[in-house]
């Protein structure tokens, strides 16, 4: 009976503004307080609400008033309030099931916990920066049910006879369950005069019982949201994995598209601007802060000769890897676009002194990838560059590959 009269007040409290929930709630300790009786046990879970507002990225399920299905996908940091507890803990932490197992094992502690009055406390699930600065869960997790486990250690001393002990509470919060995750496509650019399949990684393309999180893969043009050209075909290899094949077409020449994933819980994130409400300074893009996108390849041909090929087409790297022969030597792969003979390439500023240039690409007259061998590795990591002869630097590119 006490436990049911709890619920209703505490409901009535987070009825209103947070702010004037926390004025009142000193106003309603003595009327709870008045129902307690000694038989009621002291170790109920408290009743964890979340912010009045918690802003999702468009196209994913709104997070209802107070409530905590859906903060899964919520834009950077997030704050619970936890009212009722039955002591006050120094740590919390959430708990989440990372491998679709049934078994939660995937740690998220809060952070700034914080006693607002005797019933009302306050704790944050941070962003996690560098590497997700745009959420506070892990990709791992894909949201459900995940256990929260409160805890404090009271050490020995005047008031504590019995030792060192420590005290924890383990209760169970909804969290909702996760929009599909892009966190690339690849190729990032391509000849959009014929079909390309692009490889997109990123998470919770499943969902735990196997069944898909996604149903539909499309593009939409930068700076011209009416116009979406859908996947002619997308495969999810696995929860991490997804092959889609777009035939972009010839007319979108010079064209950049960001890539979505969507599916029954929502679009994936992919921020060209921040809703109203998110934090000022929660990233665009998606939850690492980048900008899924594939640019199709502007006309090889429009303008002057190849040979004179005008800025907007000089050199342009994509991306890098090292490899290590049986040999034991060590290999500079430069992948890109309008690589030409003679081309000149830099890392760090230092010329590689033996370079080949391969995977000819006749559209541009150009070549596509770049091996580069002997003295790769002095100014690993660092920016590549490359240079055709008589033309202007291409654009660096920062490689993040080593020979370590």
């Amino acid at each position: 009976m006490r436990r049911s009269i709890l619920i209703i007040v505490f409901w009535i409290v987070a009825a209103a503004p947070i702010a004037e929930s926390r004025a009142r709630a000193s106003h309603y300790s003595k009327e709870i307080s008045s129902t307690t009786s000694a038989a009621e046990p002291q170790n109920a879970c408290p009743i964890i609400l979340s912010e009045p507002v918690v802003t999702v990225a468009p196209n994913q399920p709104e997070v209802e008033f107070h409530s905590t299905v859906g903060i899964i996908n919520a834009l950077c940091d997030v704050t619970l309030d936890f009212v009722g507890c039955g002591f006050t803990p120094t740590k919390i932490e959430i708990v989440c099931d990372g491998n679709a197992d049934g078994v939660p094992e995937l740690i998220i502690p809060l952070k700034n916990i914080t006693i607002v009055n005797r019933l009302l406390l306050q704790a944050t699930i941070p962003a996690l920066s560098p590497q997700l600065p745009g959420t506070a869960f892990p990709l791992a997790c894909c949201g459900g049910v995940a256990n929260i486990i409160l805890s404090r250690t009271v050490t020995d001393g005047d008031d504590n006879s019995f030792g060192t002990f420590t005290q924890t509470q383990t209760c169970q919060i909804d969290l909702g369950i996760r929009a599909p995750v892009v966190v690339s496509a690849s190729p990032s650019s391509a000849d959009c005069s014929v079909a390309q399949n692009l490889v997109i990684p990123g998470s919770c393309f499943l969902l735990a019982d196997g069944k898909p999180n996604v149903t539909s893969v499309f593009a939409v043009e930068r700076g011209n949201p009416s116009h979406i050209i859908q996947a002619k075909n997308f495969v999810i290899l696995n929860t991490n994995l997804i092959d889609a094949l777009f035939d972009f077409g010839a007319a979108n020449a010079g064209r950049t598209f960001l890539i979505f994933a969507s599916g029954p819980n929502g679009t994936s994130r992919n921020l060209t601007a921040l809703p109203q409400g998110a934090q000022a300074n929660c990233p665009l893009g998606n939850e690492q802060g980048v900008m899924v996108t594939v640019t199709c390849n502007a006309p090889a041909n429009s303008g002057p000769d190849p040979g004179n090929a005008p800025d907007n087409i000089k050199t342009e790297v994509t991306g890098c890897a090292v490899e290590r022969d049986s040999s034991g030597v060590f290999t500079l792969t430069i992948r890109g676009r309008f690589f030409k003979e003679g081309a000149v390439v830099t890392v760090d500023g230092v010329a590689l002194k033996k370079t080949k240039l391969k995977d000819f690409d006749s559209a541009s007259n150009a070549f596509t990838r770049i091996t580069g061998k002997k003295k790769v590795c002095k100014n690993l990591p660092g920016p590549v560059v490359v240079t055709n002869p008589g033309e202007a630097p291409g654009a660096a590119f920062i490689c993040s590959s080593s020979c370590k």
